[in-house]
């Protein structure tokens, strides 16, 4: 453990280390994306604060409350129209609460980073499960993946930090055989103290995502079943053709491994015109 930031908070130096080659990404104008996971209450989110407040020490990029999003319409407009931000969707916090609703949400995020790259943001995903992501945001997108986790399921402040061959593993782990091989594939691990309290106003956290949570059910209560399939189709021919757009080399079957597609649904998707569709109205 180390002493960092003007908080003098300690972290693991093996993860400081990690954090510090994203920071120098940062400064060759490179984005990074970060991948918390982990079960409800054993620290996602104190983790996520305490690696933020560490990224905004060393590059001088501004973090408080308000960098922490738990609705995403919210953070695409802050992420949209903003440069080098720290950005973290404490995606947890709702986890669970409606499983179309979230890849609804899903592709939203992903249209999002395939046209942020220049924007240059730092971005946490706080989640509670990795596959829950697809294979686009675990493999190709993010550059690492921490869990955490309880020793003992009693002992917490305990990570596992996988790079980007780590986690493609244990992704593949889990494609073919639905096991969480977490023991089996991480390049470090080492533990973590308590960073929320010391870095952000807690009771505005709080409220924050009470008022989130409310939000999330009131609009999901009002969506019917053929709307989520209306807007879960509209949505993958949309991130289909801006990813097509971006990457005209990509094969569709490429595409199809990536977004966890058929091949013929996303050859049926990138023909779609979407133009004029409005999923409010």
């Amino acid at each position: 453990m180390v002493v960092v930031t003007d908080k003098e908070y300690y972290m693991d130096n093996k993860l400081v280390e990690k954090l510090d080659l994203m920071v120098e990404r940062m400064k060759r104008k490179m984005d990074n994306v970060l991948l918390i996971d982990g079960d409800e209450g054993y620290g996602k989110t104190n983790l996520e604060a305490g690696i933020a407040y560490y990224i905004s020490y060393k590059t001088g990029r501004s973090f408080t409350v308000d960098n922490m999003f738990f609705d995403l319409n919210k953070l695409i407009d802050f992420a949209s129209t903003t440069e080098e931000q720290i950005i973290c969707w404490d995606e947890g916090a709702l986890g669970g609460l409606a499983a179309e609703w979230w890849r609804k949400n899903q592709l939203e995020f992903i249209k999002l980073l395939m046209i942020a790259r220049k924007k240059r943001h730092f971005f946490i995903i706080c989640i509670p499960k990795f596959f829950k992501l697809n294979e686009y945001l675990v493999v190709d997108r993010s550059i690492a993946l921490v869990h955490v986790y309880a020793k003992n399921e009693i002992k917490l402040g305990r990570f596992v930090y996988y790079n980007k061959k780590a986690k493609e593993k244990l992704f593949e782990g889990w494609r073919k055989k639905k096991m969480r091989e977490y023991k089996k594939h991480y390049v470090l691990r080492g533990k973590f103290l308590e960073y929320l309290p010391k870095v952000i106003d807690e009771e505005e956290y709080e409220r924050k995502k009470d008022e989130a949570i409310l939000n999330f059910r009131k609009k999901d209560k009002n969506l019917t079943e053929g709307v989520y399939k209306i807007i879960k189709t509209k949505m993958e021919a949309g991130i289909l053709q801006e990813f097509h757009k971006n990457y005209p080399e990509a094969s569709v079957k490429d595409m199809a491994k990536w977004f966890g597609m058929g091949e013929r649904t996303v050859y049926r998707r990138l023909k779609e015109d979407i133009q004029g569709f409005d999923p409010v109205s």
